[in-house]
């Protein structure tokens, strides 16, 4: 560990070194490439425009020049630098990566594109793996519970990917890298606008060997976006897409599978309009069709294969109006119906009814002394499940500005996640002596009630720090588990708890080199027996780093250490500390091509995030950018 802190200390002093070096050139190239801006716009807090800096509660937003200038090949690793996030990863590229927020499991962080959530019913994972990073506009990541506006999942946060529009002018994108185990990462986008009509257009091509045997990936993405401007208050979008991808399955280092295979088919449908009729006034209606479709081969037969289906139907609709400037009052319903058709779990459905309101008053308006501005925000959300009941999601949140630098917010919400279909219905396997698998029909939904308070400072657009302390309390957390008998079924918890403080900072030196330190700390228990939750790490360290030297050339640095986490309920097993690093080059030849080059994992860690799925060593990447 001290040989890392030592690497580190010599990339800092370097790159001030060469910042001092270049300040003349750099002065005359480059003219603010980093800030912190706190006058953007964010919409996840309330599915509606909000200025960034007025947001009740913590929220990441990474924008497309975030994603355009690191070392990133894939969505998950932008996400897992964020403060209490955790990305699991059960290999190379194509592999599945799903994400906890404040020791959430996967199933209780909802994620959003464009509002719409992609969640499956089947398992209540996202795959981020199976996301276009060439489609993606910015993303805002919510930390901490929403339900009282999007309902069951969003327990432990909100992940909302907002992804391009066509401009005016056209562009067109055409990208490819090369790298390690033969993988081979191609784009091509374009967009454009038309007087009142955009569109964008996206198609992804990834390939690759893999890095154990039987890791083999391919996939193809495809994404359309059509939007059309009525007039000034009334907006139409429609959106499309296709996933296809199949990827070896070689299971865990323990039980190797040579002849293992996963084919997916995904194709969703989203149709979105957002309008004003009275002046102060929102209207946002939104239909949507996700389909997933997931082959899984166990043979080289191509018969012997379990076919599982999920299909959500979903409709929604909000309504809000500012009065006299200081109070606004968002009022929602929405439905969704999920279908399961599976070969080994049968047919299932089941659906939701939701209705919710938010409001939000500013109880201060204009400077007093050294109080600058005060907002409070609650509401409460009903959803009636046509299988668990009703549940109530109320949540209130509050925050104050200081002298226009300081701000305290604090936060109390309840929140609750529904079990899935896998859950209820996985269909009964028995090993013999080994035990067997099977879901557990009579599990009731998750329940949580959840605390915050920070505090945040902001400094002439360079410096940005904050410090976030979290608690939440779990009833009926489910848990999958082997018993005595060695079988896996997933239980219902009487309780646990999760607590811990997020702490980050941000800052810009010279307008050319930006800092993103956060370091989280966590503790999560099982109320009943002690026992720590599995894979939650204790204490997470996070650098990120940007440097551009010159106008054409942008350098980047991330580094992560993640503490030793349990890996199963009872604590007999777990997995030892690790750490990260990851480079980046990109030198901009014209206008019109960039190269990029990365190297991930460079001090070469043999490392697991999943017991039993090693993770690649180091690896290189190389590529060209083409824009126009």
């Amino acid at each position: 560990m001290l040989r890392v802190f030592k690497l580190f200390g010599f990339i800092g002093s370097f790159i001030l070194l060469a910042n001092s070096g270049l300040a003349e050139e750099t002065d005359s190239l480059n003219s603010g490439k980093y800030n912190i801006d706190l006058g953007k716009i964010v919409i996840t807090a309330s599915k509606l425009e909000q200025a960034y800096k007025y947001a009740t509660q913590n929220i990441s937003v990474i924008s497309r020049e975030d994603i355009e200038s690191g070392p990133i090949l894939e969505i998950s690793e932008i996400l897992d630098l964020l403060p209490s996030v955790d990305i699991q990863e059960y290999g190379a590229i194509g592999t599945v990566r799903t994400i906890h927020s404040r020791g959430s499991t996967s199933q209780q962080v909802l994620t959003l594109i464009d509002g719409r959530p992609i969640n499956t019913p089947r398992d209540g994972l996202t795959d981020l793996s199976q996301i276009s990073l060439s489609n993606i506009d910015r993303i805002e990541v919510l930390r901490g519970p929403a339900s009282n506006i999007y309902g069951a999942s969003a327990v432990g946060g909100v992940i909302n990917i907002i992804t391009k529009s066509g401009k005016e002018g056209g562009e067109t994108n055409i990208s490819g890298r090369y790298g390690s185990f033969a993988t081979n990462i191609d784009s091509i986008t374009h967009g454009n606008k038309i007087k009142d009509f955009d569109y964008f257009i996206s198609y992804d091509y990834i390939t690759s060997h893999g890095h154990r045997e039987n890791s083999g990936h391919q996939s193809h993405n495809v994404n359309t976006k059509l939007g059309y401007q009525i007039n000034d208050r009334n907006r139409v979008a429609v959106a499309g897409g296709y996933y296809n991808a199949e990827t070896g399955s070689p299971g865990p280092t323990t039980f190797i599978d040579l002849d293992d295979r996963l084919e997916t088919f995904n194709k969703y449908f989203d149709f979105t309009y957002n309008g004003k009729i009275l002046q102060g006034q929102d209207i946002l209606f939104k239909f949507y069709y996700n389909s997933d479709r997931l082959e899984f081969r166990e043979s080289l037969n191509p018969t012997d294969k379990g076919v599982h289906h999920t299909k959500l139907y979903g409709l929604e609709s909000q309504i809000s109006q500012t009065f006299f400037d200081i109070f606004r009052t968002a009022i929602g319903v929405d439905y969704k119906d999920n279908r399961l058709n599976s070969s080994t779990s049968a047919k299932h459905r089941y659906y939701v009814n939701g209705l919710y309101f938010e409001s939000e008053v500013d109880l201060l308006t204009e400077s007093d002394f050294f109080l600058n501005n005060a907002t409070l925000k609650f509401g409460n959300r009903w959803d009636q499940y046509s299988n668990f009941g009703d549940h109530f999601s109320p949540s209130a949140s509050l925050s104050f500005w200081f002298f226009d630098t300081i701000k305290l917010h604090a936060l109390a919400a309840g929140s609750f996640r529904a079990p899935t279909f896998n859950d209820l219905y996985w269909p009964t396997e028995d090993f013999g002596i080994f035990g067997g698998l099977e879901g557990n029909p009579n599990l009731d939904p998750e329940e949580a009630i959840s605390y915050e308070a920070g505090l945040s400072t902001y400094l002439f657009n360079q410096f940005k720090t904050d410090i976030t302390f979290f608690k939440s309390e779990f009833k009926d957390l489910i848990e999958w588990a082997q018993d005595d008998a060695l079988w896996w079924r997933p239980t219902n918890l009487s309780g646990a708890t999760v607590k811990g403080a997020e702490v980050e900072t941000e800052f810009v030196l010279r307008d050319n080199l930006k800092f993103n330190l956060n370091y989280t700390y966590m503790e999560s228990r099982n109320n009943e027996n002690g026992f720590n939750l599995a894979y939650r790490p204790k204490h997470l360290y996070k650098l990120k780093t940007r440097y551009s030297p010159i106008e054409k050339l942008e350098l980047g640095c991330n580094f992560i250490f993640k503490s030793s986490r349990y890996t199963n309920a009872t604590n007999s097993l777990s997995l030892a500390h690790d750490w990260t690093v990851d480079l980046s080059a990109a030198y901009q030849l014209n206008d019109y091509a960039k190269v990029e080059f990365d190297v991930k994992n460079l001090l070469n860690r043999l490392y697991e995030e999943q017991r039993g799925y090693p993770l690649p060593q180091r690896t290189f990447y190389g590529g060209l950018k083409l824009s126009f």
